[in-house]
């Protein structure tokens, strides 16, 4: 929605506010992360949260991002701090480390942004972090997934909120154009740093931006779009979640079965969303497959066959689908210390201090051969071996060790089931 200071004046305070008020309630006094690139977009974002944080007697910590990909970036993400730090903005900048891969660079780069991002607000026990999506990115993300072919979910575009592992995303600037928010630097005199990789055309969305500048698109009209498609998407997440409370059965060993005939009843779009919560819960992956995979997918199980999608192995008996974490790209052997880690982005391992040094390991006919049946527990032994393949076992004194997750009490080491993205998901707002 077009607001009506104009497509080029500064965003007001009351806008900012009013555009706020999506995502309350927040706790007093909120502590809020603003997520900044130096870019315009970012840095006017920063300058809004802060002035609402204030207002509302709290603060923002803003989170630059060094992804170290050019050489100036170190450079440039100091002086973005020193920017902020003159309107009494405290920062903190947060550097991708380790090797960079060759190709799929802006997805291994926008993973590794919102790692680092959750991460700071787990440890800082923050619970909101703001990102600076505007009106423009919107757009472009709308005609990309029209192109790809995507369903109702990809043309719903960006939620203005959502969840992440250890806090909400917010993006309080969606509803306003990229002209508004650098006019809000420019009144404010605030200077920003312009990424040349904005206007690399190998980036499909550089192409897309291009091509909508020079083409007359009404833009109102395809922002009504995508609220039609959130509407949409949000409905669908409803009747999903409430099949999968009526019929799945969601083991604490980290599988799941659900009735064949009532899954074959389902309408399409149903059964598709069915699937893509069962891949990404027991394969532990982030996002969601391709539209085009589950439809393959949909296809086998008709037809009695099983099939792999997203780590998650489907097996259709004839009553049963059965969805069971591959017994393949599993994690290296690790040592483990104090606190809790993930293991394969699906199991909470908690280690209390005096059992750190406990190696974890993945399943292997290697570990089958020096660990004898006899001496593993009756309950591991009764699972089925494609669900033993993906649950961890620990080595400490020369032994070899499991722990149950669905023992209630599970002293010492414990081992929960905590996908990325659990089996209901915290699903798509329409604000």
């Amino acid at each position: 929605t077009m607001t009506n200071s104009g497509p080029t004046a500064p965003i007001t305070a009351e806008e900012f506010a009013s555009a706020m008020q999506a995502f309350v309630p927040f706790e007093r006094a909120p502590h809020i992360a603003a997520a900044v690139s130096g870019g315009a977009d970012s840095v006017a974002l920063a300058l809004l949260t802060d002035a609402w944080a204030r207002a509302h007697g709290g603060n923002v910590t803003a989170l630059i991002i060094d992804h170290g990909l050019r050489p100036e970036s170190a450079a440039e993400a100091g002086q973005t701090a020193s920017r902020l730090a003159a309107r009494g903005i405290r920062s903190e900048i947060l550097v991708w480390r380790g090797g960079k891969p060759k190709t799929g660079v802006q997805a291994a780069a926008r993973q590794a942004r919102y790692e680092l991002l959750d991460d700071w607000c787990r440890w800082h026990g923050v619970l909101h972090l703001a990102v600076a999506h505007h009106a423009g990115d919107q757009m472009e993300t709308f005609m990309m997934r029209l192109r790809r072919g995507s369903g109702p979910d990809g043309l719903a575009a960006m939620a203005p909120v959502r969840e992440l592992g250890a806090c909400r995303l917010l993006r309080p600037v969606l509803q306003f154009p990229k002209a508004r928010l650098e006019a809000t630097l420019t009144s404010a005199g605030v200077a920003w740093v312009e990424d040349p990789s904005n206007r690399d055309p190998k980036y499909a969305r550089t192409v897309i931006r291009r091509e909508l500048a020079a083409t007359a698109v009404d833009r109102d009209e395809i922002g009504i779009a995508t609220h039609r498609f959130a509407r949409a998407r949000h409905a669908l997440e409803a009747v999903t979640a409430e099949w999968l409370a009526r019929h799945a059965a969601l083991d604490p060993a980290g599988y799941l079965t659900f009735p064949r005939n009532a899954w074959h009843v389902a309408a399409d779009e149903v059964r598709l969303r069915v699937l893509s919560r069962a891949a990404r819960a027991i394969g532990g992956k982030a996002y969601a497959p391709d539209l085009r995979a589950l439809e393959r997918l949909a296809a086998k199980l008709e037809g009695g066959q099983g099939a792999t999608l997203g780590l998650a192995r489907f097996d259709a008996a004839p009553d049963r689908i059965g969805v069971y974490r591959e017994a393949r790209h599993l994690p290296p052997p690790c040592v483990l210390g104090a606190g809790i880690c993930r293991w394969d982005d699906r199991f909470a391992v908690s280690v209390p201090a005096q059992k750190a040094g406990v190696a974890v390991l993945s399943w292997s006919a290697a570990l089958a051969g020096n660990w004898p049946k006899r001496e593993r527990p009756g309950w591991y032994a009764a699972l089925p071996a494609k669900v033993r393949a993906g649950l961890p076992v620990f080595r400490a004194d020369g032994g070899y060790f499991v722990r149950n997750p669905g023992d209630p009490k599970n002293n010492g080491i414990s081992v929960r089931f905590a996908p990325q993205m659990p089996l209901s998901g915290s699903g798509f707002s329409v604000a």
